[in-house]
């Protein structure tokens, strides 16, 4: 069974991880502590170890969806779908949800769109290595 829940400080080391494998142009260190002491980090664990997490921003009714990673070795088992989920129950409060994603990542497109999400516009060489553009989804809650 998958649980969601805030991360720890404690959780840390097993998001740099995650974070690292994933891709290591991504986020550094110093960004996901100020998104743990913001309580905009969440994450997803199966069997007590943490597979995946997700960072977001919300302002009044509105939340931005900054980072969702998941370990290779869980990706497809429903990590990502579980914390945009959780998010939307345990935030009643948002009304709507944005992200970016790269236009030619059609896994995470096609995860967003299974979750509600849809086109709303595109970011021009928002993306660098490789440099591309951003689409920018958005759903409804």
């Amino acid at each position: 069974m998958i649980t969601c829940r805030f991360a720890t400080e404690a959780d840390l080391p097993a998001v740099y991880l995650i974070n690292r494998e994933s891709n290591p142009h991504t986020w550094a260190e110093q960004h996901f502590q100020a998104a743990l002491l913001n309580q905009n980090l969440y994450l997803a664990e199966y069997q007590n170890q943490i597979t995946a997490f997700a960072v977001w921003q919300t302002v009044l009714d509105e939340a931005e969806l900054h980072l969702i990673v998941c370990d290779r070795s869980f990706q497809k088992m429903g990590m990502a779908s579980a914390l945009i989920q959780d998010f939307v129950v345990q935030h009643q409060e948002v009304k709507r949800l944005f992200l970016e994603v790269r236009e030619s990542n059609q896994a995470a497109r096609n995860l967003y769109q299974k979750q509600g999400f849809y086109i709303t516009g595109r970011r021009k060489n928002y993306y660098m290595f490789p440099i591309e553009d951003a689409l920018i989804m958005e759903k409804s809650c």
